[in-house]
């Protein structure tokens, strides 16, 4: 067994299905002590079991749902509780939503959960990495973020027009300009922040959304899909990489630095997002 991650703590969201699950068995059995964020106490529990029999390790599991800030927050306070170190933080969780969902806070659900949940998550976790030497965040994005040309800042939360894709799109261009932002920030600190495109895999990310138009949809992606360990594949490569210890702000594919759409290199788009999700989570860098 591949020992290499041995004492290095991992902290997962959305560790109980897809990329997130595969992700959270690899470096379990490369060692890491994998803590996972879960919405599913059923599920968790079955991964702690899944992780326990590989490893020989027990796995923390706390209870979150993250489409709700204040449970968010009350994760991230969970976990420093613990008194751990915070080796690596793998933003995975996300979703995608047929129609437009508005959460607790009255929050557009999926700009919520995929971008605000790792931006509050992350900048409440931000003293802990940077106690932590050669810490690493790696923000599942995703080539998405193409389909739409930029941030729409005048309607964040799709009131007025809600496209399924490209809502979502925005979500993962959110997500790799939170990544460079939060790397500049971080770079005196010796922590290292990463996005990456997993690839078109079979997760459960649409399984919400059950209509005939939404399943035909995923059956015709279906035979490009990779396999989940496929797509979990760069994940890993970034958790763990000797590589790219010294890599940070980059957006990768396959394992390798990628090109980016014009609006993710840009830096007053990821300033604007940065200020905008300050106001609406009341969190900032120290």
């Amino acid at each position: 067994m591949d020992q290499h991650l041995e004492n290095k703590v991992c902290l997962i969201t959305g560790a109980t299905n897809g990329i997130g699950e595969e992700s959270a068995k690899e470096l379990n059995k490369m060692g890491a002590e994998i803590i996972f964020i879960a919405r599913n106490e059923e599920k968790g529990n079955k991964l702690k079991e899944e992780l326990l029999k590989d490893s020989g390790r027990e796995a923390t599991m706390i209870i979150a749902d993250l489409s709700s800030q204040d449970q968010v927050k009350k994760a991230a306070e969970q976990f420093l509780s613990l008194d751990k170190p915070l080796d690596i933080l793998l933003n995975n969780a996300g979703i995608m939503n047929r129609e437009r969902n508005e959460t607790v806070d009255g929050l557009e659900e999926v700009f919520s959960v995929n971008h605000l949940a790792y931006f509050t998550f992350t900048l409440m976790l931000s003293e802990k990495l940077k106690q932590t030497e050669g810490s690493r965040v790696i923000n599942v994005a995703s080539g998405a973020h193409q389909f739409v040309k930029n941030m729409n800042f005048d309607d964040l939360q799709s009131k007025e027009n809600y496209k399924p894709m490209q809502v979502y799109g925005q979500s993962k261009l959110a997500n790799i300009l939170f990544t460079k932002a939060l790397s500049t920030k971080l770079s005196d600190f010796g922590v290292t922040v990463n996005c990456l495109h997993p690839g078109f895999v079979s997760t459960g990310i649409g399984s919400n959304n059950n209509k005939t138009l939404w399943t035909v949809l995923m059956f015709l992606a279906k035979p490009f899909a990779r396999k989940t360990d496929k797509g979990a594949e760069t994940s890993i490569y970034l958790c763990s990489s000797p590589e790219v210890e010294n890599i940070s702000g980059e957006y990768f594919v396959d394992c390798k630095i990628e090109k980016i759409s014009e609006a993710a290199k840009s830096t007053e788009q990821s300033e604007s997002l940065w200020k905008i999700s300050t106001e609406l989570t009341g969190i900032d860098l120290n």
